[in-house]
């Protein structure tokens, strides 16, 4: 077995993900702070706060898949890691608003399902050497998301507008993009299987 290339391996586009992922203990335990037992101007700085590195995964989201093209850097590592941390951080935040009344527990079950469905079908196709490329609804449905739970993360209104609302016409795009893209994957599989 051939030594493993750190240069590869810790690469800026992959130390990105790998932030993406440091940053979601940062966002639960700001979230795990904010309750009834504390003032409105506590909670809000929290869901600020919890906010802030999210919203910095999700820029560092952008940025690492433009510098690996852009460099050369694109490595199996990064293939594997990158969307492990979108999926990672985006459940982690599902969960952990739950119990805050911010996200329904049986959407958050259907975007899990589809997510080790996908995850699933992909194995399965790598084990007998097929590629099944990623959607182009995928990374829409990522991009949503991503600003979707920015304002369930924000809660409070900004400026007069309510976050809380914007995030949820957001995440109802991208939970639309996640069935579709769902849809395409299983099909893509299908059809890869009858070749």
């Amino acid at each position: 077995m051939p030594p493993i290339n750190r240069k590869v391996l810790f690469n800026v586009p992959n130390l990105m993900s790998l932030g993406r992922i440091g940053a979601i203990p940062i966002i639960m335990a700001f979230m795990m702070l904010q309750g009834p037992h504390r003032s409105e101007e506590q909670n809000r700085l929290l869901s600020y706060l919890s906010a802030i590195p999210f919203i910095a995964a999700a820029i560092f989201d952008l940025i690492d898949g433009y510098w690996a093209r852009k460099y050369g850097q694109v490595s199996t590592m990064g293939k594997l890691i990158d969307p492990m941390a979108d999926k990672l951080i985006h459940m982690a935040v599902m969960i952990m608003l739950i119990p805050m009344g911010r996200f329904p527990a049986w959407l958050c079950v259907i975007l899990l399902f589809r997510e080790f469905l996908i995850t699933g079908l992909r194995s399965v196709a790598a084990g007998e050497g097929m590629i099944i490329q990623a959607a182009e609804l995928g990374k829409q449905k990522t991009a949503w998301t991503n600003v979707g739970l920015s304002g369930l993360l924000l809660h409070y209104p900004i400026l007069g507008i309510s976050t809380y609302t914007v995030g949820w016409v957001c995440v109802g795009v991208g939970v639309f993009f996640n069935i579709v893209s769902g849809i395409q994957y299983v099909m893509a599989f299908l059809g890869s299987k009858n070749k």
